[in-house]
């Protein structure tokens, strides 16, 4: 079993990862300062390329938490998602109010909140326009309706059918997504067509979570690491041989597999109690920073977020701001969640 530590420290790593990609994979002239270069490209793109697997990982989390809840109690799973739904739709709604209303109201920027429609499209998260990170929070509530039904298939297929099933419908939905994005010209099939892509092309990763809990890949890995004298060296020289691996073949069809390999290296490393804690540190706090970085680095502030010129003020920067924003959010959200969430036999006492 993976522990519930264990899995919060990979959401959190996967989202400092997301904030690393967003920044850095992209052309610096102008924007940054890299320090250490290999040839003519920054280690810091290469590093970031690297970091394109932190959806595959948030995605097998996600996939092994929800299959667990699954197999604890089935018949009240569908129920227990629909506090859990709520819950995320609060917090994306305070985020809509404070950043695509307000601020772009105080600031004027041009569309948003834009019309009523695009509101109400991303307050619902049919259409999370606001921010582009917001594409997989559509795909995870998708995921929360109809996932008993993958996880039933997984009980009753060939585990190996099925596996290679899930791999060619990913690399069907990546075509499409990346290479056939403009197939329509529809706009509710242009809707159709991208949120499907996005949906298949994550179920794989999703559901690697799911057969990785089903057949106790942890604990068969961690077996093998057993046998190894030095098992921190070990995984973190794995993990540089994915890193140069990725840098070989940067096409971000292999995230899914890259992500899968750091998810089990890092697992096999024995953190420090300050590391731990650290990483501990920006559990409670990951979600708000996925929905919030984009506004900051891309959408409002860009020229303020790259001011300091260099690689690691810059992402520490980011950080700095969405925990700020964190801890606004959890100010307004954490009263309204005891209110309208908490049984009235509860409050009473």
């Amino acid at each position: 079993m993976i522990t519930l530590q264990k899995s919060n420290q990979l959401k959190s790593i996967a989202i400092l990862m997301m904030l690393f990609l967003h920044l850095f994979n992209r052309d610096y002239t102008g924007l940054f300062e890299p320090w250490i270069f290999i040839g003519n490209i920054p280690l810091s793109y290469y590093i970031s390329l690297f970091c394109d697997a932190c959806v595959p990982i948030f995605a097998f989390v996600s996939g092994y938490g929800l299959y667990f809840k699954f197999l604890q109690n089935r018949n009240r799973y569908k129920k227990n998602h629909q506090t859990r739904l709520k819950k995320l739709y609060l917090n994306l709604w305070i985020i809509v109010i404070l950043f695509a209303v307000g601020l772009g109201i105080f600031i004027g920027k041009e569309g948003y909140p834009g019309s009523l429609l695009k509101l109400l499209l991303n307050l619902t998260a049919l259409d999370p326009s606001y921010n582009g990170a917001w594409w997989f929070l559509t795909v995870y509530i998708l995921f929360a309706f109809t996932s008993s039904f993958w996880f039933n298939l997984l009980e009753r297929m060939n585990p190996y059918v099925f596996l290679l099933a899930l791999l060619l419908v990913y690399a069907a939905a990546f075509y499409l997504r990346v290479y056939r994005n403009d197939i329509f010209e529809n706009g509710i099939a242009k809707w159709v067509h991208r949120q499907s892509a996005l949906y298949f092309c994550t179920l794989f990763q999703f559901m690697l979570g799911a057969f990785a809990l089903k057949f106790n890949w942890h604990q068969k890995i961690r077996s093998l690491f057993q046998r190894v004298k030095f098992k921190n060296i070990a995984a973190l020289a794995g993990i540089a041989i994915l890193i140069m691996f990725h840098a070989a073949v940067p096409n971000f069809i292999i995230a899914p597999f890259t992500g899968l390999g750091f998810i089990f290296l890092f697992l096999q490393l024995h953190l420090s109690e300050s590391l731990s804690k650290i990483i501990d540190f920006f559990t409670p706090h990951a979600t708000n920073i996925w929905l919030v970085h984009m506004f900051f680095y891309m959408i409002y502030f860009p020229a303020f977020i790259y001011s300091p010129t260099y690689v690691l003020p810059i992402f520490g920067l980011l950080i700095l701001c969405s925990l700020i924003s964190s801890y606004l959010i959890k100010f307004i959200e954490i009263p309204l969640v005891e209110l309208l969430f908490t049984p009235k036999s509860q409050a009473m006492h």
